[in-house]
């Protein structure tokens, strides 16, 4: 693939790429930039499909064609006309066999040190550079400070301490959309017929349960290969998945999360906590500044963040991850699609995102620059009245940076990662949710992750 000489100003013969990208309302402000690359190119760009990554993970694995035996994509099938795709760390092994190698002809030296190290490194499949990071996508814990101040709670060092406070805050039966406590009158005639806040809510099916199962089992596990060997296999081990699943029982039962916790996604979590509905949440970079405008019409709500509590081997471990964009070997237009992909990561696209959603840049330099104006503005502001917002805004990010260098739960770069979570998580759901007991569901997990899939 070789890379035109100036990108920038080079106009080349009318094309139209045709691109398959995740969606929702926190990524698409990014798309929106495309008609500023038609206009400085020349080159149309079509989004054929937009969905979540679970769904976009879906629509590529029955769009391109499997592997044949030598690991590239079998001749018997037609090979589909994208030119470009949004994909994941997570996605991006099974995805490999039809992705092009973004080479030093096609990403310099210098561009590749652009980025943070630990982007580009996860972006490598088996040493081989194969796409571009977008974001860093890495959970904090988010909680209402006004409600925890009411009850008298400190916030959660230890993930037994997040149970006790979530399970307290449930039993308070404090009404949502204020930080109000009911009487002891109230209780008996109304609580039926208001809606409480909730302790803690996290995602509890699909991939998302799975990550917080991951997460969880990540500070539980006494040795590095309880969960996959030194080969990245799945091994399961019963040791460290038993007491993770009666974790998560334990906070079913006690009422720290919702007792229908197993019908809530990534995007129905972050809307309770924005809605006032849950006093604490781990969540994406993407949803904060959707989140802080919400939260302003939640009367008294003050919100604060804190990295993730430690677990019970005395770490941390969050559940992580980057979007990314590559080359499907099925491009037309290699030149063309080579400049779309630097766009869409380059510099001004990721302080874009970075300042209207809150996501965490990829690129060295932005994310120096959005450092510099978050302790400017903080800075600015405690010469105010009011410096709440601010002193978030720096916070978040003091712990965003933290958990990136120090507490990412990245997965292994297996091939068949997520079907290895399609299988397990009913498993972890039917344990959470009492239709299995975790000794049961944790012989059935190890059992079928030594299955091949």
């Amino acid at each position: 693939m070789a890379q035109p000489t100036h990108p920038e100003q080079e106009q080349v013969e009318q094309c139209t790429l045709r691109i398959a990208v995740v969606g929702g309302p926190q990524y698409d402000r990014l798309y929106d930039r495309l008609a500023i690359f038609e206009a400085e190119t020349g080159i149309l760009v079509e989004v054929v499909y937009k969905g979540s990554h679970p769904e976009l993970n879906d629509y590529i694995a029955t769009t391109f064609p499997p592997a044949d035996n030598n690991n590239g994509i079998s001749s018997t099938y037609k090979t589909p006309e994208l030119d470009l795709i949004s994909t994941h760390v997570k996605y991006a092994p099974s995805q490999a066999h039809y992705l092009q190698e973004l080479d030093f002809s096609s990403v310099s030296q210098e561009d590749q040190d652009a980025f943070l190290d630990s982007a580009l490194e996860a972006c490598k499949i088996q040493g081989k550079l194969m796409q571009l990071p977008r974001m860093v996508d890495s959970r904090v814990l988010f909680y209402r400070a006004d409600v925890l101040e009411q009850l008298g709670l400190d916030p959660a060092q230890t993930w037994q301490d997040l149970a006790k406070c979530a399970s307290t805050i449930g039993q308070a039966f404090l009404p949502v959309g204020t930080s109000g406590q009911h009487s002891s009158e109230e209780k008996d005639s109304e609580v039926a017929e208001v809606e409480t806040m909730q302790g803690y809510v996290f995602p509890g099916k699909l991939s998302g349960l799975f990550g917080t199962f991951y997460e969880l089992a990540k500070m539980e596990m006494r040795h590095p290969e309880a969960l996959f060997d030194k080969d990245d296999r799945p091994v399961f081990e019963e040791s460290t998945v038993v007491p993770v699943l009666r974790y998560m029982r334990h906070l079913v039962e006690t009422g720290a999360v919702p007792s229908d916790i197993d019908h809530y996604y990534f995007d129905q979590v972050s809307s309770m906590f924005a809605e006032g509905k849950v006093a604490m949440v781990a969540d994406w970079p993407s949803f904060y500044k959707d989140m802080k405008q919400r939260l302003k019409k939640v009367p008294g709500a003050k919100v604060k963040v804190m990295r993730y509590p430690v677990g019970a081997n005395g770490s941390r471990s969050a559940y992580s991850g980057m979007h990314s964009f590559a080359i499907p070997k099925s491009c037309r237009y290699p030149q063309e699609a080579l400049r779309l992909l630097k766009f869409l990561v380059d510099d001004e696209q990721q302080w874009l995102e970075a300042t209207e959603s809150g996501s965490f840049p990829t690129k060295k330099a932005v994310l120096q620059r959005l450092v510099d104006k978050t302790e400017e503005v903080a800075a600015a502001e405690k010469k105010g009245s009011n410096d709440d917002e601010a002193q978030l805004d720096s916070d978040r990010l003091g712990c965003l940076r933290a958990t990136v260098e120090e507490d990412m739960a990245m997965f292994p770069h297996l091939l068949t990662y997520p079907e290895l979570e399609d299988a397990l998580y009913p498993m972890i759901q039917d344990a959470m949710m009492g239709r299995l007991s975790p000794e049961e569901a944790a012989r059935q997990m190890k059992t079928r992750a030594l299955q091949p899939f």
